[in-house]
């Protein structure tokens, strides 16, 4: 496994662990696992049902709960008090995928991505405490993922010390956001740096085809820029929650009414659209 950080010197109080999930159960230790008070799922895909996210995103929800079991230190039963107070809180990220079409349920309602991230875990993991997981579903992007994780979650809930997981062609634009948006200043002008220690799990590249993943890739060369450029316009919390109601098509109001006169002006079997 592979920890990535400056002159390769590893210490107790180091920020920004990068690990590897091909070699997670053989270098994360349990005292590192215990140490997280909660761990971040990145979406990315409509599910095709309730329990089940895209095969890359199961990845990444097998890789938390994987951290979970290390924790657990070989308990068999994680509802033990002694056991669950252990185990890190698992946070699902995202409400969907911006500009692809979301997953309804039976009773119309949208199945959030995050949803399914929960479900999946609960479905095959039900040794995994339903209080221990937690769904963030208000987000579209890996911009927004990461605000509304901290200002909806880690930053209500205390969570100070958070492993943020993603597939290996998304790991380094995300890493570059969760950087900034997790050390960008509060309402108060306080820097984060200090109440934050961000560590990242990359899970493998699987259930993508080679041309899928090669323009997966392409995306996010291209994004890697615009987060940087970002990053400096936009550097404290309360600039970026205006980057986000005024620039963002997912927030801002009159991008939303726009975007909404739009679809509805496509007729849909002679009726428009509601």
């Amino acid at each position: 496994m592979t920890r990535h950080h400056p002159n390769n010197v590893r210490s107790k109080n180091q920020k920004n662990i990068l690990y590897e999930f091909s070699s997670l159960q053989n270098e994360m230790t349990v005292e590192e696992a215990r140490g997280f008070d909660a761990i971040l799922i990145l979406g990315g895909g409509a599910p095709t049902s309730l329990s089940a996210p895209p095969v890359y995103v199961q990845n990444r929800c097998d890789a938390a709960v994987k951290v979970a079991e290390i924790a657990a230190n070989g308990a068999d039963d994680w509802s033990e008090e002694g056991v669950a107070r252990v185990i890190p809180n698992i946070l699902c990220l995202s409400a969907g995928t911006a500009h692809v079409p979301q997953a309804m349920s039976l009773d119309g309602l949208p199945i959030w991505e995050a949803t399914a991230s929960a479900a999946y875990i609960l479905e095959r993991y039900p040794n995994f405490p339903e209080e221990k997981i937690f769904a963030e579903t208000t987000s579209y992007d890996t911009i927004s993922n990461a605000f509304f994780a901290r200002t909806s979650h880690t930053d209500v809930a205390g969570w100070r010390n958070i492993l943020i997981v993603t597939s290996q062609f998304h790991m380094d634009r995300t890493k570059a956001i969760f950087d900034w948006i997790f050390q960008a200043p509060g309402l108060d002008g306080i820097m984060p740096k200090s109440l934050y220690r961000l560590s990242y799990l990359a899970t493998e590249n699987i259930g993508l085809s080679d041309e899928a993943l090669l323009s997966r890739m392409e995306h996010e060369k291209k994004g890697a820029a615009s987060v940087k450029r970002l990053s400096v316009q936009y550097p404290s919390l309360k600039d970026i929650w205006l980057f986000l109601v005024s620039k963002h098509d997912f927030y801002s109001a009159s991008k939303l009414v726009a975007k909404t006169k739009k679809a509805n002006a496509t007729p849909l079997n002679g009726i428009n659209s509601v």
